[in-house]
């Protein structure tokens, strides 16, 4: 069993209003719904061409992107 990452589940980093980077790593396949909603000093994101599916206001009010 491999201990990699390859989803971001749904309301993971909701609300996390301090958050100001991400780098989002080449396991990941899928980003679920509202994962970074509200995060409003998000800046960056990082996302790597793995990522196939990105789900329903993923990056809904990240003002400062």
């Amino acid at each position: 069993m491999s201990n990699t990452v390859t989803t971001i589940g749904e309301y993971a980093f909701q609300n996390c209003s301090s958050l100001e980077s991400v780098v989002i790593p080449n396991t990941v396949t899928t980003i679920g719904e509202y994962a970074f909603q509200n995060c409003s000093s998000l800046e960056s994101v990082v996302i790597p061409n793995t990522v196939t599916t990105i789900g329903e206001y993923a990056f809904q009010n990240c003002s400062s992107l």
